[in-house]
């Protein structure tokens, strides 16, 4: 017996979980619905302490503890359950600690690096963090203290995260990432896109807005659903069944010569001019004041796919409950036949290909498009008819897991593919033989599911870290935001205001001398969570990332 799930799509999070839930509920009461599930695409901000807030890859003047480290103590629990991926603000400390995936709060559940849970009979695949050239090859090679390049690189997604995905065979329902994918754009209304957000034009006439590796998964993957974040900005497409976004195979090959330390142009991603970030802090550091600048600059080598139109040609919308401004979708010219081609041979003939609804919005600001609620039909043969579906382990990825842990890469070498994971041609999609990804998932029933087909997600989360005392505001920085020079400016969650710290709304702007400062013994900056060994254990892996301490 099939059954409707109603799905709430929040946009970019930015700590701002009361006004979430806050929302949340004033629509459920408007629409006279029960929401089943949240999902959040990123820049969640689990911020716990000043630790945290450190190893945020933003400007001091912009860190603020906000208001998660309430629900972390327990003071406050989330209304219903809620999964996220990381964005480019995260506490990356807290998420490598979690780096498999698990909770951050009751009922709060991270969904990892890259990982694939089930609720109610969906099966739902996330992706972490953004796409930077210089990092995308290399392996997980941050270590504590977390600084320098190495604390921003943390959110920079590895192509060791894109293979695992490429290993999924059965499909998905939802995908959610914190960028959008490349090209995305061409495949809802441009012109209004470019309307709201200008800026924009010359990525979008070159090409290069978004990622070229979650295009790449959106199209082996073909999810019903894709969810993202990132750019501020509400946008809908629809990439059709005979469509193609992606025309490349497999772009997990460095794009850099380790031994000749040159540039070599690699197709389907772009050529960085050297291994150094030059505009990390540019980049990586969009905020309520400059989050109309472009986020990317470097050209990416175009696949031949027609220019945008702009058109204003009027688009099927999509199958949205609450869907405010939806865009046109423009005329697109047809793909070429050769494009289309390599398209099929990259495909996995298990993951059938489908039409992906794409849906991305806003942060969470008055008078911002930042959450929608959806209604999704699970099918009869994976329906779960409980009255409260909860988060369960999916068997097919931890089988993905299992397979693809001795090859985790742990230096800035490029990642190097299994032995049993070859490229049957230049430009395919390197896969495990099916009977080895087959026979993993026999074991994961046999072993970590006890015999049983599926696996409920223990709820067994447990506070590690120090927290501020209760009634610390969100808009704390503890001393972080005088430490940037002059402007010692800690931004809140309300207007503008200077001098005199009296800011506009429901935070302003606060000077640092007023600040709460830190108090208490320092916090470690990561720290050994028994989730992790939890899982590792049940799996028969060991955790190579958060016991390397140094």
């Amino acid at each position: 017996m099939s059954r409707r799930l109603t799905i709430a799509v929040e946009g970019c999070c930015h700590g701002q979980l009361d006004d979430i839930y806050r929302h949340l509920r004033q629509q459920q009461q408007r629409l006279n619905k029960v929401v089943d599930l949240l999902v959040i695409c990123g820049d969640f901000q689990a911020i716990r302490n000043v630790t945290d807030l450190e190893t945020m890859s933003c400007p001091n003047k912009y860190k603020q503890v906000g208001g998660f480290y309430r629900y972390y103590t327990g003071e406050r629990r989330a209304p219903i359950p809620t999964i996220f991926v990381g964005g480019n603000h995260e506490a990356s400390n807290h998420m490598r600690e979690l780096y498999y995936g698990g909770w951050v709060a009751p009922n709060i559940y991270y969904m990892g690096s890259s990982g694939v849970v089930k609720f109610g009979g969906l099966r739902i695949g996330g992706i972490t963090g953004i796409f930077k050239d210089f990092d995308y090859a290399k392996g997980h090679f941050e270590t504590p203290p977390f600084r320098g390049h190495g604390r921003a690189a943390m959110h920079h997604v590895r192509s060791y995260e894109a293979f695992k995905m490429l290993q999924i065979r059965r499909p998905l329902d939802i995908v959610v990432s914190h960028d959008w994918p490349q090209y995305i754009e061409r495949y809802g209304n441009t012109a209004e896109l470019l309307r709201k957000k200008p800026f924009f034009e010359a990525e979008v006439n070159r090409g290069d807005l978004g990622s070229p590796v979650n295009a790449m998964l959106l199209e082996r993957l073909r999810p019903a659903w894709w969810f993202s974040a990132h750019m501020h900005v509400r946008f809908e497409a629809k990439v059709s069944s005979s469509e193609s976004i992606f025309a490349e195979g497999w772009t997990g090959i460095p794009p850099y010569s380790e031994q000749e330390g040159q540039s070599a142009a690699i197709p389907g991603i772009p050529v960085a001019a050297t291994s150094a970030n030059q505009d990390e802090i540019v980049m990586s550091a969009i905020s309520d004041e400059d989050e109309d600048e472009p986020l990317s600059s470097a050209p990416r080598p175009a696949l031949n796919l027609p220019p945008p139109k702009h058109s204003q040609a009027e688009a099927p919308s999509l199958d949205l409950t609450e869907c405010n401004d939806a865009g046109d979708k423009e005329a697109k010219a047809p793909i070429p036949e050769a494009q289309a081609a390599v398209a099929e041979e990259v495909t996995d003939p298990k993951v059938p290909g489908r039409a992906t609804q794409f849906l991305a919005l806003d942060k969470c600001l008055p008078r911002r498009q930042f959450l929608e609620i959806i209604e999704i039909e699970v099918p009869s043969d994976g329906a779960d008819n409980n009255e409260h579906p909860q988060l369960e382990y999916d068997a097919e990825w931890l089988a993905i897991l299992r397979l693809c842990h001795a090859s985790m890469p742990l230096s800035e070498a490029p990642f190097s593919l299994p032995a049993e994971a070859r490229l049957s041609k230049p430009g395919a999609i390197p896969l495990f033989p099916e009977a080895l990804l087959n026979r993993e998932v026999d074991w994961v029933h046999a072993n970590a599911f006890n015999g049983g087909s599926r696996m409920f997600i223990p709820p067994n989360f447990m506070q590690m870290a120090p927290t501020p005392p209760p009634g610390t505001p969100d808009s704390a920085s503890f001393g972080l935001a005088g430490q940037h020079g002059s402007e010692m400016w800690n931004r809140g969650r309300g207007g503008r205001g200077r001098g005199n710290g009296r800011g506009r709304g429901r935070g302003g702007y606060h000077h640092g001398q007023g600040d709460v400062e830190w108090a208490g013994p320092r916090p470690y900056v990561i720290y050994l969570n028994p989730q992790t060994e939890e899982l590792c254990q049940l799996l028969g892996i060991d955790d190579k990332l958060t016991q390397r301490r140094h």
